[in-house]
Parts: C-alpha cells; structure tokens; sequence
C-alpha cells in the first residue's frame, strides 16, 4: 500500500472487533456502560491482533464476508483493508474514498444493552454513561483520522444494528454518508463502486433481495470466534426478527465454500473450536419448514472429520436453534450431539423462546411454532430444553417483555413457562422488545417503565436469577475458550463474584415483591384462567 492510504477501509467498534481474548462469550461484557471501563482497561479487554499497518488477523463475520464481496468484485487488498480501530491513522490518507462502519448496537439500544440496564438497576449498582460498545462506535465515527480526510471520503455504516441510526434520525448528525440494510454480496460492491468515483448515493440504501448462495464468496480474513456460516434466512416469519427480512432458510455447500472457511479458520485464524453459523442449524439442507436430518447429519461428519484432522483438541460446534425443530426430530439432534458434544462435552446452544403466550405467538410470530400449533408452543420449549440437555447442550434462551399488544394475561403465561422450565439447563435472559424487523418505529420498550410494573418485574427478577444461577454453575463453560489462563483465571473470578451479588440481591428483591404483590398477582392468575376456559369452550363449540 501506499503511504496515502488504503481506497476502502472497513472496521467496526472496538468492542464489535475485538475477539476478547479468544472468546466471543466473554464479549458480552461490550454492553457494560462506560462508567465500569477506564480507557487503559477496555484497551486490554477489547484486545486486538493486528499486523503493524493496521490489518486485523480476525474480523466480525459480517466484515469478513463485505470484504470478500469487493474481493470477489474485483478489488484486491491493495484496494482494500479491515483495519484495527486503534490504527485508523496508519490505513486512512488522501487515497481514502470509503470508510464503512460495522455496527452491532452503535447507540446502545440493542437487546444486550438493555439486559445491562436491568441487570444492574435491580441490583443496585450504578450506570451512567452508554454502553462501552455505543462509546467505541463514536470512538470510530469521530476518529481524528476520519475528520482529517473527511472531504473525500464517504463514511458507509452497516451490520446488524444500522436501524438504530436511521431510526433515530441521527445519521447526518452522526456524520453517516450512508446506512446500508441487507445482504451485501449483490448490491454493495455497485454501492462502493459509485461512491469510489464519487458519484452520488441514497443516504439510506435498501439491499430488497437475498442473495443466491452460488455467489456468496468465502471470506479471506479468519472470523471471531471460528464462526463459519451454513444458512442463510429462516422462513418462520416472526415481525420483529431481521432474519426474517432474509426469506427462507437457504442452505451453503460443504465442498467448496464451508470446507474452506474451516480450514483458513484453523490454519490462518488459529482456531481450536469452529462454529456452524446458522439461525436455525438443525434445518440445514430443508426446503421448507421441517427438518431433512440426511442433510444436517451429513454436514456434521464432513465438518466434523475435518476439524479433527487437525488434532482431537479440535472441536465443532453450533450456535442457534428453535424449540419446534428440536421436539419434531429429537433423534437427528441426538445423531448431531454425538459428534458436537463428543465425551459428554458441553456447550451453549441459543434459543428464541420469546414468549409463554400462544395468543402472542399466533398474532406476531406463528411460525415460531410450525409444525406444531401456537397452543401447543409451550409444551414444545419444555420437551425441546429437555432434549438438547439430555444431549449435554446448556440452553440460552431469550424471552421478550412488551411484544405490541401485550396484555398482563401474556406475561402471566410466560411466567408460567419459566416456572415450567425452571429445573432445567436453561439461562432465560428478559429482554425488551427492540423495534426491528417489520414492527420498525413502534412501541418502543421503556426500560423503567416496566421495572416499575410489579408482574413484569417478576418476570425479570425470576428469569435473571434462573440465568445466574446457570452461568454460576457453567462458568467454565463461559471463560473455557479464554486463550489466556491467567486473564481466564481473572474473568471466572470477577464473573462468579458477580453473579453472587447479584442473585443476592434479586432474591431479597423478589421475595419483597411477592410479600407486597402477591394478592394482586393471585387476581390476575385466577382472570387469566377464567378467559383460559371461556376460550376452549369457544373453540369446542366451534368444533362441534
């Protein structure tokens, strides 16, 4: 490169790029605000492994795949840079045309900064600033890099989180040339192509079509946490989810595109555990809603042979499913387990459970449930938790406060659930609901607001201290990818600590709150099970 600069720079905020000491679990920590990080601490938190340029050794997936879209385009990495945040004045110069920001939460509005909120407001600790992932992205935003050479370059943002720029209406005080929303591989490198020659661009570009997997390339910079992809999309439908906006679950070859990136994540990436990426991976290679376990077993020996050609310290593992597909094909998880969960190892698996409400689950997300009925949806998160842990998978499961048109009766079913999944291996994180997807712009949670109402802030309580006290008795599972001993010595430390102070807390704070609501929860229990009978009478008639 020259001393001028690279033409495209992609980079993100510190806390979206650091790979946090060879564990993406630990990240989680990005959405503490700024008052717990002292610069000079975040620094060695939020490590980085860069080269003395500038470029990083490993990259949030996302960035990874953007860049091997412009390489795929033409471009080379003479043109092009995933640069270290810290280093933006090494990469960035007169030859700079586009800096393109990827961003994971950068106005601290996403569901893990408000699980933040919560969880140290009811414990009673402080919080004052943002959360240290929103402070990094102005950290980038306003790098003096960026101001110095900023009447020739166009700054992009994009990822996951380029809602929250948009629907705030902050994007030109931000100082956002352009949000980018969708898949890139299609319509992006056109974008950057334009605004090389500086030609002019739509402040907000929409990608409306998924992409066809045949022209997704492999990524040439290792991804954090070995993250490898396998699907695209998902199919069921639920308004608020930005998976959805992909279309149907489509699935990527093994030969040829997952092989290769497996392989640059070990030999480049130096990697000893790779992940399958899929949002709902025990539907690989279907076609429609139900599983095809021939395809989903398939993947798991080819990947799995692979990884351990490296050695038997080499693991495989994956990251997301739903309750519906475990319970419909309990045999393909427990076939996949074998290879994944090999000697009885475990691992966290995520899980949307959402909702206890099939009321809320017909209006907002019916096909969270298929094939089965919203009626019959908890009974299938019960047998679906129980499979994956009799298969030695740790569940993370979300479930949503303030869904549009909730009513006291929903949040009662949801608690009901929580007391039927409560023996099992389960971390039931609250989270609020954040307007993305379809239901964009509306009702937006107030995080108070609902600490204040007694039954949701039961259901807060209840579900954190049932998170706890599963991260507390998993904590090795949360720091065992750590690279360091010492600094995993040092965060299984603070962790555990922490979780006994805060289950301290909410466990005093819950049994206050039963003592001084639980005549008022009673009244609502006993109308939520009046309404329960007047409907199944409803429906039997109707049948009849």
């Amino acid at each position: 490169m020259s001393l001028g600069g690279y033409p495209i720079v992609l980079t993100g905020e510190v806390a979206t790029m650091s790979d946090t000491h060879g564990s993406s679990v630990v990240g989680f920590a990005s959405a503490i605000p700024e008052n717990y990080f002292r610069d000079w601490v975040a620094r060695r938190f939020f490590r980085l492994k860069s080269n003395r340029e500038g470029r990083v050794f490993r990259a949030p997936y996302g960035l990874s795949k953007v860049e091997a879209a412009l390489l795929a385009h033409g471009y080379t990495r003479n043109d092009v840079i995933i640069a270290d945040p810290y280093k933006l004045d090494r990469v960035i110069g007169p030859n700079t045309r586009v800096v393109g920001i990827y961003v994971m939460d950068p106005l601290g509005l996403s569901y893990g900064s408000g699980i933040v909120y919560w969880i140290l407001k009811l414990a009673d600790l402080p919080y004052s600033g943002l959360p240290y992932i929103a402070k990094s992205f102005l950290q980038v935003i306003n790098h003096p890099a960026i101001k110095r050479h900023r009447d020739h370059l166009k700054v992009v943002v994009g990822g996951p989180a380029g809602w929250q720029i948009t629907d705030t209406g902050k994007q030109r005080e931000l100082g956002v040339d352009v949000v980018y929303e969708g898949e890139f591989e299609e319509d992006g490198p056109q974008l950057f192509d334009k605004l090389i020659k500086g030609e002019p661009a739509p402040e907000r570009f929409v990608a409306h079509r998924p992409v066809p997997v045949d022209i997704i390339p492999t990524i040439a910079t290792p991804s954090i946490g070995g993250m490898v992809e396998v699907t695209r999309g998902c199919g069921r439908g639920c308004q608020f989810c930005t998976p959805t906006l992909s279309g149907m679950i489509r699935s990527i070859p093994f030969e040829g595109h997952i092989d290769r990136e497996i392989k640059l994540n070990i030999e480049v990436g130096g990697f000893e555990e790779i992940t399958l990426h899929s949002e709902e991976f025990f539907r690989y290679g279907a076609k429609g809603i139900e599983p095809n376990p021939e395809k989903v077993l398939d993947l798991t020996v080819k990947a799995y042979k692979l990884v351990k050609s490296y050695g038997d310290n080499y693991e495989l593992t994956t990251d997301f499913t739903t309750a519906a597909v475990v319970k419909y094909a309990p045999k393909m998880v427990k076939e996949v387990s074998e290879y994944m969960n090999e000697g009885g190892t475990w691992h966290f698996i995520e899980m949307g459970i959402e909702t206890g409400s099939p009321r809320l689950l017909r209006m907002l997300m019916a096909g969270k449930a298929l094939p089965y009925k919203p009626e019959q949806y908890p009974d299938v998160v019960e047998e679906a938790i129980g499979i994956l842990n009799d298969n030695h998978w740790v569940v993370v499961g979300t479930m949503i406060l303030n869904l549009p048109g909730e009513t006291d009766d929903d949040v009662i079913k949801s608690l009901e659930l929580l007391d039927r999944i409560s023996k099992l291996r389960v971390l039931t994180f609250p989270l609020p609901f954040i307007p993305m997807g379809a239901l964009r712009k509306r009702d937006f949670t107030i995080l108070d607001r609902l600490l204040e109402d007694p039954l949701r802030r039961e259901f807060i309580l209840k579900a954190f201290i049932k998170s706890f006290e599963e991260a507390k008795a998993f904590s090795s599972l949360i720091t065992r990818k750590v690279e360091n001993f010492i600094v995993k010595r040092l965060i299984g430390y603070i962790a555990v600590s922490s979780f006994n102070l805060v289950l301290k807390r909410y466990k005093e704070k819950l049994g206050s709150l039963i003592e001084q609501y639980g005549e008022f929860r009673e009244r609502i229990k006993e109308e939520v099970n009046r309404a329960s009978v007047s409907i199944r009478l409803h429906d039997d008639f109707n049948e009849q």
